[in-house]
């Protein structure tokens, strides 16, 4: 594999490009927060003290683990992004360096259909950085390389020992005692957990949601907003479950003979009344009833039913939980369940969303590109590559198609001239579950290299085509040559 290094500071373009000045005044004379509080706390201040310093990470996994609302809002953000479609292009284009480079970081990461070299599928390692920002504010990972070189081969048959990254860790926000920066950059990472070592910067992969403007390491859970409407939902269930046990069943009333042995019989079949759905007493009367509903006995059971007085629940309970899908814009998944809304009104609430997780995609994307991907590089190919040739990550399809709108779409279009290029149409096709459609070559078994050769040969090129065809009569059922110029099958070549 040839590797050539080619930087754009030696281009004859730049030769004219002025001098800088002065260098400018180095470190920080100002601090945008308290750093002795955050490490400290493990983590910065909050208005509310329960949601202070490294105290928030659990209860934000406890929403996570036991609010079905909070789960699927977390689902709701992430499973678009791992649905999505990832790409790697080469950084530089026609450079066999950039393009042999790109082959080696999608042979580890599982990208551009290969298999993978790592614990995890890429989808399957992306959701998880993912769902661990939008949970807690920040996703640290630590870089675990493979303690073996292994073997790949590029595109011309060429072995190469290659040291491939076997895992991204996580590291969870509430052990992470102190990130130390420097002029802005994270150069190391403590936990907080008995026989861990401090993470230098090259091995850590480091994505916040949500950075706020004190500048903390632990950002903005996206989650944090519905803190209030989780613990109001959550004492509500509580107290909703205490009221059906208490009042549905009766509270049982035991009258008894006014002895500490009769009392301590009384309290044990109180309890087994509450505690059992077949408990049951037999209290025998030792003379006639002296009238009323008590019989003629020290001992007697009463059950009070309060179920009358018990207040619904289910309102509130809606309400908090429309409150919660608000935090994370997705609410458009309420309707159906509330009294007003329709598809018309989600479609226009969906927008915001969609464009709230293709920013969410693209972050993490620019952060493995920088953080992960350059280290790769770096240290199988020398850092001069990585500087040049490190590959760029695109993440495209992030919102899911409808159907129904598509086509609505394409029926508006066409009168107006609007037509579908081959690759047009095979996203239409794989998106309605269909095969995809192969090139005439491809179809025919001709080499494309071939059939263009030939056609050369007997003086068919892109003018005498395109005449031959706009020749032909309108009843020969052919379809004139609307491809663009610089498109068409002889132009490409």
């Amino acid at each position: 594999m040839r590797l050539a290094v080619r930087s754009t500071l030696f281009d004859r373009r730049h030769a004219a490009t002025p001098a800088g000045g002065e260098k400018p005044p180095a470190g920080e004379a100002g601090a945008s927060s308290e750093s002795w509080y955050a490490e400290l706390q493990g983590g910065g201040p909050d208005v509310n003290p329960d949601l202070t310093g490294s105290a928030k990470f659990p209860i934000f996994e406890e929403m996570a683990l036991t609010d079905p609302t909070i789960k699927s809002l977390l689902a709701f953000q992430s499973l678009p992004v791992r649905s999505a479609v990832w790409s790697l292009e080469p950084r530089v284009d026609d450079e066999p360096a950039a393009l042999a480079i790109r082959d080696a970081v999608a042979w580890n990461f599982g990208l551009e259909g290969e298999l993978g070299e790592m614990d995890l599928s890429w989808g399957a390692s992306i959701g998880r950085t993912i769902v661990s920002a939008l949970k807690c504010g920040p996703a640290i990972e630590e870089i675990v390389w493979d303690t073996d070189g292994r073997e790949w081969r590029d595109a011309d048959g060429d072995a190469h020992e290659l040291w491939p990254i076997a895992q991204l860790a996580p590291r969870p926000a509430r052990s992470i005692g102190l990130v130390r920066r420097e002029r802005g950059r994270v150069v190391e990472i403590t936990q907080t957990w008995p026989g861990t070592k401090p993470i230098p910067a090259e091995k850590v992969s480091y994505v916040v949601f949500d950075p706020d403007e004190t500048g903390r390491w632990e950002g903005s859970s996206m989650i944090r907003p519905a803190w209030a409407a989780w613990r109001a939902k959550k004492a509500l269930q509580i107290a909703a479950g205490i009221g059906w046990d208490r009042f549905a069943s009766g509270i049982p009333v035991v009258y008894h003979p006014d002895n500490p042995d009769a009392e301590t019989r009384a309290k044990r079949i109180g309890e087994q009344i509450r505690q059992h759905e077949r408990a049951r007493v037999n209290f025998p009367t030792s003379g006639p009833s002296q009238g009323g509903n008590r019989p003629d006995s020290e001992w007697f059971l009463e059950l009070i039913n309060g179920s009358g007085t018990l207040a619904d629940p289910v309102p509130l309970l809606r309400y908090f939980t429309e409150q919660e899908t608000e935090a994370g814009l997705a609410h458009f998944s309420r309707l159906g369940t509330t009294e007003s809304g329709s598809r018309a009104v989600g479609e226009v609430q969906i927008d915001p969303f969609y464009l709230a997780v293709q920013a969410v995609a693209s972050e993490v994307a620019r952060e493995r590109e920088r953080q992960v991907f350059r280290q790769f590089v770096t240290v199988n190919f020398g850092q001069e590559a990585a500087e040049v040739f490190t590959p760029r990550l695109v993440v495209s399809r992030v919102q899911a198609r409808n159907v129904e709108v598509v086509s609505r779409a394409l029926a508006f279009l066409a009168p107006m001239g609007f037509t579908l290029t081959i690759d047009d149409e095979n996203d239409l096709r794989e998106m309605l579950g269909l095969g995809r459609i192969a090139e005439a070559a491809d179809a025919a078994g001709i080499p494309r290299e071939a059939m263009i050769a030939a056609m050369r040969e007997a003086g068919l090129d892109a003018a005498t085509l395109a005449a031959i065809m706009e020749g032909l009569p309108d009843g020969m059922g052919v379809a004139r040559n609307r491809v663009p110029e610089g498109a068409g099958l002889l132009e490409a070549a």
